[in-house]
């Protein structure tokens, strides 16, 4: 038999720590919000032993998600929960910016035309003063727009559309994940190796012309993105 015995009281389906962790971990998440986690309260709730709870909410304080003190408690330390296609309300420290000419492999990536020049913006994003993350930005410039740009501008579509006047068509993303190395791990304050979500995003005009290449590395225990999907019939 696959389950053994037929209970009918209440199961603790979720003493799969994996399990608990994932449902607990997405709750947070989604809240956003510091809270205070009692263990009994969540037991119930996850219908998980108190054992699986306390294995999670180890897990969740090794990874930043929560803090536990002595005589604090255990909270949810909170995180900014974003759309997918917006930074807002992240702020930027601008760590270099400069005109890059025409790199061959960005010039590819971004189909660019002869005669097009490249401004790369490299910032520190921020929250409340708290590293978020590190976002590189390679934009296009034809011959007729010049460099004078707010680079402390966090969304490098406001970039676009705002400061360049460019009309926003698609933009293609893709999300995977990287380890942190010593520099980007100094800067964002965690440990070397450690997991960042990594997203990049080719943006295009109206007219389908790719005007920018924006490669962002995001701490997973402040950072999450949303997205919502409706099935076509």
């Amino acid at each position: 038999m696959i389950y053994q015995r037929q209970r009918h009281s209440p199961d603790r389906l979720n003493n799969s720590t994996r399990r608990t962790y994932d449902l607990l971990r997405s709750t947070l998440v989604a809240m956003g919000r510091s809270m205070t986690l009692v263990e009994g309260e969540l037991t119930d709730a996850m219908s998980a032993s108190r054992s699986t709870v306390r294995a999670v909410l180890q897990q969740l304080a090794r990874e930043g998600l929560v803090t536990r003190e002595p005589k604090n408690g255990t909270r949810a330390t909170g995180s900014l929960l974003l759309p997918i296609d917006e930074l807002s309300p992240i702020q930027a420290r601008t760590l270099e910016s400069q005109l890059l000419g025409c790199p061959p492999m960005v010039r590819d990536r971004l189909c660019l035309p002869a005669g097009w020049t490249v401004l790369m913006i490299e910032s520190l994003l921020l929250e409340n003063a708290l590293p978020l993350g590190l976002s590189v930005s390679y934009i296009a410039l034809d011959e007729r727009r010049g460099p004078e740009i707010n680079t402390d501008e966090p969304d490098v579509l406001l970039i676009l559309e705002r400061q360049l006047g460019i009309r926003i068509g698609v933009s293609r993303t893709t999300v995977s994940a990287v380890a942190a190395d010593e520099q980007s791990a100094e800067l964002l304050g965690v440990e070397c190796g450690a997991p960042l979500i990594w997203l990049e995003d080719v943006i295009e005009d109206e007219h389908g012309q790719p005007m920018a290449l924006s490669q962002l590395r995001l701490r997973g225990d402040r950072v999450a993105f949303s997205a919502r999907a409706r099935r076509s019939a």
